[in-house]
């Protein structure tokens, strides 16, 4: 009788699993980060306060990643935790609605990183007088998305004239340097959530129809090529992120890949050990 092999005396799916939870709990770290983060940004972002129509461009990162994680708990659930059996009645119906909110909000998100890059892409050249005479005027610099310090006469030498831009929405300026840097992580946000949310859908069809046992062997591969097009463009947001200096917004989105191959391992057991019913009619027909 051979011996079951172990990793330092634990079975390599015990490691395996806690691997996993380790990386789920980073996550829930993130998002206490960028909450945080938006929160420090909200009296430059929104000077006059906010209300019910701007929490969402307000607090669109961690919004974001709260939905994220909920929905990422709940496909935890359903394509490894709960098994086919019990996953019916109240519960899937309970899991479907907890979804839907998750859904709404991850929109709503995604409607916040457009809003956000709008702001962004509102800076103009400033061609009257130099950063340094508008100390007590002009609040701050934007030196990333959500880092805006105050324009003070120690820093103000930074703004060099004919090289400035100002945006009035923040009632900040930034530099001919720093402006691509902030359109284009702007612009990658946008990208990156929206290509999140069609991963979303083709991965709720892959459960749909598992749980229908009408997810075929032709179907699954063909979802799979969709989703291997969309994870490699949020590899190239991904190191988009690393290669402009941005740690968190690399750090972030590799955890987000490594939670969703989670996933994705946990469907292909699912589909291997519950093949579509089509596919068992095919192999008796043959």
């Amino acid at each position: 009788m051979t011996a079951e092999r172990r990793i330092l005396g634990f079975k390599p799916e015990t490691l395996f699993q806690v691997f996993k939870y380790t990386i789920y709990t980073l996550i829930f770290i993130n998002l206490i980060y960028f909450l945080h983060e938006e929160y420090v940004a909200l009296a430059i972002r929104f000077p006059e306060g906010i209300g019910i129509s701007h929490a969402f461009d307000a607090f669109s990162q961690s919004t974001d990643s709260f939905a994220w994680l909920v929905l990422l708990l709940i496909f935890e659930l359903q394509t490894y935790v709960i098994s086919d059996e019990n996953l019916k009645g109240a519960l899937k119906w309970g899991l479907n609605l907890l979804a839907g909110i998750c859904y709404v909000l991850i929109l709503q998100a995604l409607m916040g990183y457009i809003n956000h890059m709008e702001v962004m892409f509102g800076f103009i050249p400033h061609l009257t007088g130099t950063g340094c005479e508008a100390v007590g005027t002009v609040s701050s610099i934007a030196v990333d998305l959500y880092e805006f310090p105050d324009l003070t006469t120690e820093n103000c030498n930074m703004l060099v004239p004919g090289a400035t831009f100002f945006n009035e929405h923040l009632n900040a300026f930034t530099t001919a340097q720093l402006l691509p840097y902030l359109e284009n992580l702007a612009l990658t946000d946008v990208i990156n959530a929206a290509t999140w949310v069609l991963i979303v859908i083709v991965l709720w069809i892959d459960i749909f129809l598992q749980l229908r046992r009408e997810l075929t062997e032709k179907l699954y591969k063909w979802n799979g090529v969709l989703k291997a097009v969309l994870y490699a463009t949020l590899i190239a947001c991904c190191s988009y992120w690393a290669w402009l200096g941005d740690f968190m917004g690399f750090w972030d989105a590799f955890l987000w890949i490594v939670a969703f191959f989670f996933i994705e391992m946990n469907l292909f057991k699912w589909h291997e050990a519950a093949p579509a019913d089509a596919d068992e009619e095919e192999t008796q027909e043959a």
